[in-house]
């Protein structure tokens, strides 16, 4: 069980009165309104520590040590029977945090280096290492996506693959800033997203936000093809028998047809909705590399079928090649938010949350 940690300054430290602390809270988020929710809910759960001067100091860096202690507290490691480094004593406060942090590093040599500031990417790479993630077979997303990827250590780039399609890591500005010393807010990020897997994401199972006339009153505003129109009442059929939610995959429809147009190398008499690739394709994009569905309400089953590889519920029908595909990966049925679809449905990271946006858009009609 994770439990409810201390971001702490030093080592030992004197405690401000609450509401003086709250004070300077206040005035220090003002300077990271990105990082206002996650920094407040480890303010709120006391995950995040002031000074004795109440001073929280959200642009400051974390060293190793104080890394060491966070992980060690919030996911509950236990202390390893030897040490691995030469560098400290067993009197020093960060020894027993050390001793269970070490077997969990993607990348150490012979000294710890506890007061030695860390990084994004060993950051990212840790924390994917403690809350129990493995390393990814490839890179691929995290070099689609951010300028940078090749800067990323050796060592650390398949867990921050990881870290990347967790979303734990975001990057910034299409960089993922790898070698940038971590600040106190950042940590405050990484750690919520880790914590709070569900918070701020969007569900793909369940009942669906949008009702049919929304959906179709949305899609009539996109000027959509009239047979995007025409299937949309099957989505919200097959959203009952799957379970899943019918207005994600109608969101999901329209991005991939273009609301029915389909403008791509997909065609419309291949009732194929969400750009589904045969089972095994050639790099080129070529038409032959794409399924086609004898009908619509086949391409729209088929549309749920590959969805259900994701999140873990059970086919309906006959699948498609491409279903058991998505079965063999490692993390098939393990996709629970929409958000998560980014780098696994395609690479775009953002891909997820674009579709969030349209489905926020249905509920305004």
């Amino acid at each position: 069980m994770k439990k409810i940690i201390a971001l702490t300054l030093a080592a030992v430290m004197t405690l401000a009165p609450v509401c003086a602390m709250a004070d300077s809270f206040e005035r220090e988020i003002a300077s990271y309104p990105w990082a206002r929710e996650s920094a407040e809910y480890c303010f709120n759960n006391g995950i995040l520590s002031g000074d004795e001067f109440g001073n929280f100091d959200l642009g400051g860096n974390l060293t190793r040590a104080q890394m060491a202690r966070i992980f060690t507290d919030a996911f509950g490691l236990e202390r390893a029977a030897d040490t691995q480094f030469d560098d400290f004593k067993a009197s020093d406060w960060y020894a027993d945090y050390s001793l269970a942090l070490q077997n969990y590093m993607p990348k150490k040599d012979a000294d710890f280096k506890g007061g030695e500031y860390v990084t994004r990417e060993e950051f990212a790479a840790t924390l994917v290492a403690v809350s129990g993630g493995k390393p990814s077979r490839d890179t691929s997303v995290t070099v689609f996506n951010f300028g940078d990827a090749a800067e990323v250590d050796d060592a650390y780039k398949n867990w921050v693959e990881t870290a990347v399609l967790d979303r734990y890591l975001l990057g910034d500005g299409g960089n993922v800033l790898p070698k940038n010393l971590l600040t106190r807010a950042e940590a405050c990020a990484f750690l919520y997203r880790a914590l709070e897997p569900s918070a701020d994401k969007t569900l793909i199972t369940g009942k669906p936000e949008v009702t049919l006339e929304q959906a179709v009153s949305w899609a009539k505003s996109k000027n959509a093809a009239d047979i995007y129109l025409e299937v949309a009442p099957i989505y919200w059929y097959y959203g009952e028998q799957f379970g899943i939610r019918p207005d994600v995959m109608f969101a999901q429809a329209a991005k991939e047809t273009g609301y029915g147009k389909y403008t791509g190398t997909v065609k419309p008499e291949m009732n194929n909705w969400a750009g589904i690739k045969i089972q095994n394709p050639t790099p080129e994009k070529l038409i032959e590399n794409f399924e086609s569905f004898a009908t619509p309400d086949d391409g729209v089953r088929g549309h749920f079928n590959h969805m259900s590889a994701y999140v873990g519920v059970p086919p309906i029908g006959e699948v498609h090649g491409r279903y058991n595909v998505v079965k063999s990966l490692d993390w098939a049925g393990t996709v629970r938010y929409v958000e998560e679809l980014g780098g696994r449905w395609c690479p775009e990271i953002n891909y997820g949350a674009d579709l969030v946006k349209w489905i926020e858009e249905m509920k305004q009609f």
